[in-house]
C-alpha cells in the first residue's frame, strides 16, 4: 500500500487524466466524421494526447510516465468513447501497451523506450496466427495477423505466436514439443501491412492485417503468456509497482468493454439531446412528453452506470490482490472476463434501444448517432466481450471443469 502522500498524488493525477479526457469530447465529436474518412486516428488528436499526457498514463514513472492504475485507463477510455469510438479504441490499445511492455525484460523496454518513450505499439494477440522457431539469439517469426488496430500510427506491434521451446528457452509451464503461446514485439518496418480493413464500423481504427515471413526476433522481445497471468513478471525487477503484476488475459475483456461502454454512453448523450427538442413527425407530439421515453432513459442510464461500476469493482479487486502479493485464481479471472462481457453487452443493448426510440432521423448519414451505433456494434463483435464465449467459460469453471482458454 502507498503512503498517504502517494495516494493523494495518484488521486490528483487520476482526476487530471479524467478531466483531460472529458475536455477532449467536444473536439473528438467535431473530428469524428473526418477521422472516419481518413481511416485512422486524427493527427490533431494524437498531438493533443501527447500534450495532455494521456498516451503515457500507464507507463512506468521511472520513464516519466503517469504510472496510473488500470481502472483509470478504463475510465479515461470510456470518456473518450463518448466523443469518438474509433479514437477510444485506438487509445486504449496504444496506452495499454505501455502497461504491458513494463512486464517485459528490461532489455526489451530499453530497446523500445530508450529510442523513444513516446513510441506507439499496436497488437494482434492471436496466437495460432503466428509461428516462432527458436534460433541462436532469438526466434524466427512467420505469420499473418488480423485486427492490428492503429498499426498505421504505430512503430511496433505485439503479435501472438506459438513456439516449440528448446530446453534453453522453455519456461516452467512448458512441455517439450508442445507449442507455447508467446507475445512477440516486432518493429513495424519488419511487417507488411495489408489493406484488409473494409468494414462498416470502427473504420478509423485501421485494424488491418499484417504479416511477416522468417523475421529474426531477439530473444528479449518475446514473453511467454504464462509469465503474465498475475504476479511478478520479468519486468518487475525494474518496475515493481503492483500495476504491472495484474493478469493480462484475466483483465483483457475490460480493455474491449471500456470503449464500447464509452460509445454507448455517447449514444445516451446524443439521444437525450434529441429527446429534449424532437417533435414526432407523425403526430407532432414532443418526445420529451412520452412516458415511454422517460422509462427508456431511466433504464439506459442505470444499465450504463452499472456496467461502468462493474468494471471499476473488478479493477479495484485485482489491484488489491496485486498490492497484497496475491495471485488471482482461474475462477477470479474467468469471473472478471464474464463481468466485462456482460457490462459491454448490456451497455450496447441499452444504447440500441435508445437509438430505436429516436425514430427515422437516426438512419441518416448526416446524424452522428449512426456512426456511434455502427462503431459500438462492431466493437461488440470482438471475442473478448462475447457473452457466448465468456459466459460459457465462467460456467465451465464454476462447475469444476477445466477452462477452454489456457491463456487465462
Amino acid at each position: 500500500m502507498g503512503t498517504q502522500k502517494g495516494i493523494h498524488e495518484n488521486l490528483i493525477k487520476r482526476d487530471k487524466a479524467l478531466q483531460s479526457a472529458r475536455d477532449m469530447i467536444p473536439l473528438l465529436k467535431e473530428r469524428a466524421a473526418e477521422t472516419e474518412t481518413l481511416g485512422r486516428i486524427h493527427q490533431d488528436t494524437i498531438e493533443d494526447m501527447h500534450r495532455n499526457g494521456l498516451w503515457r498514463m500507464c507507463q512506468p514513472a521511472r520513464l516519466n510516465g503517469g504510472e496510473l492504475d488500470y481502472g483509470t485507463l478504463l475510465e479515461t477510455t470510456i470518456e473518450l468513447g463518448r466523443g469518438c469510438g474509433s479514437t477510444a479504441w485506438v487509445f486504449i490499445n496504444v496506452a495499454c501497451h505501455h502497461w504491458m511492455l513494463a512486464m517485459w525484460p528490461a532489455a526489451a523496454q530499453d530497446e523500445i523506450w530508450g529510442k523513444d518513450p513516446n513510441t506507439f505499439i499496436a497488437s494482434s494477440l492471436i496466437y495460432p496466427a503466428g509461428k516462432a522457431v527458436p534460433v541462436e539469439g532469438g526466434y524466427r517469426l512467420s505469420g499473418r495477423w488480423p485486427f492490428c488496430s492503429g498499426i498505421d500510427v504505430c512503430d511496433w506491434s505485439m503479435l501472438g505466436a506459438m513456439l516449440v521451446a528448446s530446453s534453453e528457452h522453455r519456461d516452467q509451464n512448458a512441455t517439450a514439443d508442445v507449442p507455447q503461446p508467446h507475445m512477440i514485439i516486432v518493429p513495424k518496418s519488419s511487417l507488411e501491412i495489408l489493406e484488409t480493413w473494409q468494414v462498416v464500423g470502427l473504420i478509423a481504427t485501421g485494424s488491418k492485417d499484417v504479416r511477416c515471413d522468417n523475421v529474426f526476433i531477439p530473444g528479449e522481445m518475446a514473453l511467454s503468456v504464462h509469465e503474465v497471468k498475475g504476479g511478478p513478471t520479468p519486468g518487475s525487477l525494474v518496475n515493481p509497482s503492483p500495476h504491472y503484476k495484474l493478469p493480462v488475459a484475466g483483465l483483457f475483456s475490460h480493455l474491449i468493454a471500456a470503449p464500447i461502454i464509452g460509445m454507448a454512453t455517447g449514444v445516451y448523450d446524443m439521444c437525450l439531446e434529441s429527446f429534449r427538442s424532437r417533435v414526432s413527425t407523425y403526430n407532432k407530439s414532443k418526445l420529451s412528453d412520452h412516458t415511454t421515453t422517460h422509462l427508456r432513459i431511466a433504464e439506459a442510464g442505470v444499465l450504463l452506470q452499472s456496467a461502468r461500476l462493474l468494471l471499476r469493482s473488478n479493477c479495484e479487486e485485482a489491484t488489491q490482490m496485486a498490492e497484497a502479493d496475491q495471485i488471482p485464481s482461474t475462477e477470479d479471472k474467468v469471473r472478471w472476463r464474464r463481468d466485462a462481457s456482460h457490462a459491454a453487452t448490456v451497455a450496447a443493448q441499452a444504447a440500441n434501444q435508445l437509438n430505436r426510440s429516436v425514430g427515422g432521423s437516426a438512419i441518416y448519414n448526416s446524424n452522428p448517432l449512426q456512426r456511434h451505433i455502427r462503431d459500438m456494434n462492431v466493437g461488440l463483435s470482438h471475442i473478448g466481450v462475447s457473452w457466448d464465449v465468456n459466459g460459457t467459460e465462467f460456467g465451465r469453471v464454476a462447475l469444476g471443469l477445466e477452462p477452454n482458454n489456457p491463456n487465462v
